[in-house]
């Protein structure tokens, strides 16, 4: 464990802890905060961005906490806060422990722990899909003729990404769940799958009130792992049906302990209602921060350090109305190919498009139907009518031009 960087004694700034992350150090360093960063380890160009950087075993809670008291005592910090979903847990503890501001304990572990959610969200008759634990494909394939297929197979803990498959028949089951389990923890859970539209809700959690941002359509693709791959705004449920939802999220988010953060929630609509796929006490990912930003004027990283502070969320102007969302998968598995020159080719509109890939033109993908397969891209247009979203990004799309090279695949 390193020794924090000895700084000035009449700093009088407010004092932040964060629990590891680059895009919040980024903007504390706009809102004249003293910043702790914990890491495991620091790096080394965040380590010269914050007040006091402290590299430390991040699985060793009461270590955490020693290390984080001496530097209390010495110079009181205000809060502790994550934005990260592993994270979370331990930034909720430090809080408490520290009895500073932070999200309650037992809503972070509430959200990092599957079963833990569902059970807490059953308790206080919350929608969700009928589930169960499993710890055997036998017993899985047991449990699925009973829900009906298809189902979802998920880890309690790190369910998201790569920890959950979409299963169709019992021989996807039986091999879900040998992929999926751990030797530490076999335990899974089966979950009913829920068909109907989808929403991703963008929530800030003020002393137990909570106010809803954004709400996006969303769309998710239909292969083993259930990914989403695309958002639209505005979500198309009208001023009645968005008020709906988020007093449905709102109950959601008390069911769960929340009292002051922000959340990521995930809604299905099916045949019997509103059922509640997911909660993640965290910032959106992939694009989905810069998206809300730019429709409704909240940067949710930033408004995640005004809530844990205790200060006013910054609220600017929307600069758009509109904007469609969509990843790059691709159908096969392959060489990938594309246009680079479209990655810095901005069309001549505010706020521009994003065009972003995560591999280079030669590397390997794989197909949105494989079990690893994934995301390798986002595009992102905005618009003030909703006409030209389409045009705008097909035009992208035919200048980037995705492809796999048969030659090689």
């Amino acid at each position: 464990m390193s020794e924090p960087m000895s700084e000035p004694a009449d700093d009088r700034r407010p004092s932040l802890v964060c629990v590891s992350g680059r895009r919040i150090v980024q903007v504390l360093a706009q809102m004249d905060v003293r910043t702790v960063l914990l890491g495991d380890p620091t790096p080394l160009d965040l380590t010269c961005a914050v007040d006091v950087p402290l590299d430390l075993d991040l699985d060793n809670w009461p270590a955490a906490e020693t290390a984080l008291r001496r530097l209390h005592d010495a110079h009181p910090v205000e809060a502790v806060l994550s934005v990260y979903d592993a994270h979370l847990p331990l930034a909720s503890f430090l809080a408490a422990r520290l009895d500073v501001a932070g999200l309650a304990l037992a809503a972070a572990l509430n959200c990092h722990d599957k079963l833990r959610m569902r059970l807490a969200l059953q308790a206080d008759d919350i929608p969700g899909p009928a589930y169960a634990l499993v710890a055997d494909p036998s017993e899985a394939q047991a449990i699925a003729r009973r829900l009906g297929h298809p189902v979802l197979i998920k880890k309690i803990i790190a369910a998201a990404g790569r920890g959950t498959r979409l299963c169709r028949d019992p021989k996807e089951v039986a091999e879900a769940v040998v992929a999926l389990r751990d030797e530490s923890n076999p335990n899974l859970l089966i979950e009913e799958y829920i068909d109907g539209p989808e929403y991703a809700v963008q929530t800030l959690t003020a002393g137990g009130v909570t106010e809803v941002v954004s709400v996006l359509a969303q769309h998710t693709a239909p292969g083993p792992r259930p990914l989403e791959v695309g958002y639209d705004f505005p979500s198309g449920l009208g001023e009645r049906g968005e008020h709906e939802m988020g007093r449905f999220v709102a109950a959601t988010l008390r069911a769960l302990g929340f009292d002051n953060g922000i959340a990521h929630t995930q809604i299905r609509l099916g045949r019997s209602g509103p059922a509640v796929i997911n909660v993640s006490a965290r910032p959106p990912g992939g694009q989905l921060c810069a998206v809300t930003e730019a429709v409704c004027g909240v940067d949710m990283v930033r408004a995640a350090a005004e809530v844990a502070l205790g200060r006013p969320v910054t609220r600017r102007a929307p600069v758009a109305r509109y904007a469609r969302y969509r990843c790059v998968t691709f159908d096969a598995s392959g060489t990938v190919g594309y246009d680079p020159r479209a990655l810095t080719d901005a069309e001549d509109a505010a706020p521009s498009p994003v065009v972003s890939m995560d591999v280079e033109p030669g590397e390997r993908v794989l197909a949105l139907e494989h079990p690893d397969g994934g995301v390798y891209g986002r595009v992102v247009v905005y618009a003030d009518t909703e006409n030209p979203l389409a045009p705008a990004y097909r035009r992208i799309i035919d200048t980037l031009r995705p492809h796999i090279d048969q030659a090689t695949s």
